[in-house]
């Protein structure tokens, strides 16, 4: 069987170029295309073992500390677990993918470093940031009434800027089923589309968000307006509080 050293150093390089630039995409390390390309000649140099007779755990042992120089070259010591994390998954997701759609056909490989790798992790990088982006509008939400105490989910929605203009306290919205025994109510004006309105609000005794207590009325609502693991919507004016 033929080796050609210089076309698998090749296939190695732009394998560790797509993977680097893959985890500077994700966690926006904004990395250069000078220390990328640095660190991807360490991973590509190390080829070189595959000539040498090594047990497998001194191999494993080798193939780690590369990866490590490779991060270190490529992002700085900074959030080095993190990088390394997410290196190890995008090198599982890319070589598990190819090995499923082309198997060990050395020719198809390379098709599939031009085509599919770029596709498979672009896929992947969508996915992650749509998840981060759900998840980071997640908060936890604690409403004291009296001796009532509900534990809930809140979902930070940019379409909620209700204020109530004599308390100036921001407004978040949950179910009419919450069963809420404060007296303290006020009516609260808000508009739609060709119309006014006014929403009945009720302050607690607290209300606590991501373990900070924020100064807020509670408005009743349908619970059509809410979406699937969400009790609480919360008011984008508490975005720069919390």
């Amino acid at each position: 069987m033929k080796v050609y050293v210089d076309l698998i150093f090749i296939i190695n390089f732009l394998y560790d170029f797509l993977i680097l630039c893959s985890v500077s995409v994700l966690l926006k390390r904004n990395a250069s295309l000078k220390k990328i390309i640095f660190g991807c000649l360490i991973g590509a140099s190390s080829m070189c073992v595959m000539f040498l007779e090594l047990e497998s755990i001194v191999l494993l042992f080798f193939k780690i500390i590369t990866s490590i120089a490779m991060n270190v070259v490529t992002f700085g010591p900074k959030n080095l677990k993190d990088n390394i994390f997410y290196f190890y998954i995008i090198t599982i997701i890319l070589g598990g993918s190819q090995y499923l759609l082309t198997g060990n056909a050395y020719e198809i490989n390379i098709i599939a470093l031009a085509i599919i790798s770029p596709i498979i992790i672009f896929l992947y990088i969508k996915s992650q940031r749509e998840y981060k982006l759900k998840y980071t509008k997640h908060h936890d939400v604690i409403i004291i009434d009296g001796k009532e105490t509900y534990k809930l989910t809140g979902y930070m929605d940019t379409g909620n800027t209700l204020v109530d203009p004599i308390t100036k306290y921001p407004v978040i919205l949950i179910s009419k089923n919450l069963v809420i025994k404060s007296k303290k109510k006020f009516l609260v004006p808000y508009k739609v589309v060709n119309a006014s309105s006014l929403l009945e609000c009720v302050m607690v005794n607290k209300v606590i968000i991501d373990n900070k207590e924020v100064k807020v009325l509670l408005g009743q609502v349908d619970n059509e307006v809410f979406i699937d693991g969400v009790d609480v919507i919360l008011n984008e004016n508490l975005r720069e509080i919390l």
